[in-house]
């Protein structure tokens, strides 16, 4: 760990000294007028040193600031206004291709109606209505009547991370109709549009998305992405959720997806030609299994099948097993599972194990996990991966807590890397709401 005192002394960086007094200068202003706040400060410093095959040692030492800030009856008991940020510093070699890096994630005022029938954010949020997921830089308004009808709307800019010249989109907008009876179903159609330069096309999709309950003991989920641009369905997913006793919980199910069409808007050149071949298709069946054995004892189990079209990579079969304890004394929770992988290529085919355990005494909580992967295929002369991560954290007050992580791994890439996390998180809120 000697090399971790390879330091730089640097001016904490512009970004994320504009995230803090922005964030606290929200908080001063509208904690007297609002009726609840919390602002939530997540430090990490994460020291790795990492011993490739091929010879080179890297050395780093990036520090994370995660910044979070929630303001509820901002001038109105129905607005609040909500912030989400990050930055990193490098106090040594550059971890990322630039000493320093951040990112505004969310920042937007919402509207929720007394009634909880209607919504509206705007500002940079997260978007997620029926089978859609984007961030953005626009405004979102949903409604429903008393009947269960609903719609929703949305339009704004894309706010998109690419390392590709693409250049991603430059517009969206879109919505969704549904009907939602609560507790029983709801179903919806939605349509998105975005343009914007994707393998020279913009996005233009249709997604359908359904959950109904047939009893207590036996609900369905299903939801279809059809890419109007290439015209082809990109992806389904069906899933059965079954509880025929109190103790048993499983689901069974099918997904599908076409790469050409799922990944038509993608800007992450692995999910790319020739990184993937576009003409493949996935065809996956699967199902899980929870099982309180009893008061103390959950047994987990699962099996997927995952089928290409294309022999390369080709199909694969997985089989996973484990279970979970409740103790009483300072190790309190443990767990061991196991899991194989069969497939039509060698290089897909692998064993892993884990062992976990979870504690706490008096104001420590504490952790320890390892993991081994054992593969058919040898790649470098090694054909065996092994991680260690032991965690251990100190609660000094209601709302200041230290922690830290340890990891060790050996693997084909790297002779070792060992890794050391140090977390801070400081929770401060008005009273009620965040305590």
């Amino acid at each position: 760990m000697g090399a971790f005192a390879k330091y730089r002394r640097r001016t904490f960086f512009a970004p994320i000294a504009a995230v803090v007094v922005a964030a606290a200068c929200i908080t001063l202003s509208t904690s007297a007028a609002a009726a609840e706040y919390d602002l939530n400060s997540r430090t990490y410093l994460y020291l790795y040193e990492r011993d490739q095959v091929a010879g080179e040692t890297q050395k780093f030492a990036p520090l994370y600031e995660y910044l979070s800030l929630d303001v509820w009856e901002v001038g109105n008991p129905d607005l609040s206004f909500h912030f989400y940020g990050w930055g990193r510093l490098d106090l040594a070699d550059e971890s990322r291709g630039s000493s320093t890096n951040g990112n505004l994630s969310s920042a937007y005022l919402q509207y929720l109606h007394p009634r909880g029938n209607s919504l509206a954010k705007f500002g940079r949020f997260f978007l997620a209505e029926g089978t859609t997921t984007e961030v953005m830089d626009g405004l979102f308004v949903k409604g429903v009547t008393r009947s269960g009808f609903g719609a929703a709307l949305y339009g704004g800019s894309p706010v998109e991370n690419t390392i590709t010249s693409s250049g991603g989109g430059d517009s969206l907008f879109g919505g969704r109709v549904f009907y939602v009876s609560p507790g029983v179903t709801e179903v919806g159609l939605g349509y998105f549009h975005e343009n914007g330069d994707f393998q020279g096309e913009n996005r233009e999709e249709i997604g359908g998305d359904l959950w109904l309950r047939f009893a207590r003991s036996l609900d369905l989920t299903g939801r279809a992405v059809y890419n109007v641009v290439t015209e082809a369905l990109a992806s389904h997913r069906l899933a059965l959720r079954l509880v025929p006793v109190r103790t048993v919980d499983l689901k069974i199910g099918t997904e599908g997806y076409k790469y050409k069409d799922l990944f038509q808007g993608v800007l992450n050149p692995a999910f790319l030609p020739p990184a993937i071949n576009p003409d493949d298709e996935v065809q996956n069946l699967f199902a899980d299994l929870d099982w309180q054995a009893s008061g103390i004892l959950i047994v987990q189990a699962g099996i997927k099948s995952i089928r290409h079209l294309e022999s390369d990579p080709g199909d694969a079969l997985r089989g996973e097993a484990g279970f979970r304890v409740n103790l009483k004394g300072p190790v309190n929770l443990l767990g061991i599972s196991a899991a194989v992988q069969t497939a039509d290529q060698k290089q897909n085919e692998y064993q892993q194990f884990r062992g976990w355990l979870m504690g706490s005494v008096n104001r420590w909580k504490f952790s320890l996990d390892g993991l081994t992967w054992f593969y058919e295929e040898t790649s470098g002369g090694e054909d065996t991966t092994v991680q260690i991560v032991g965690s251990a954290g100190y609660q000094i007050s209601p709302a200041f807590a230290l922690s830290g992580d340890l990891r060790y791994t050996q693997s084909p890439q790297f002779k070792e890397d060992v890794a050391l996390l140090l977390r801070a998180d400081l929770q401060l809120g008005s009273s009620g709401r965040g305590e």
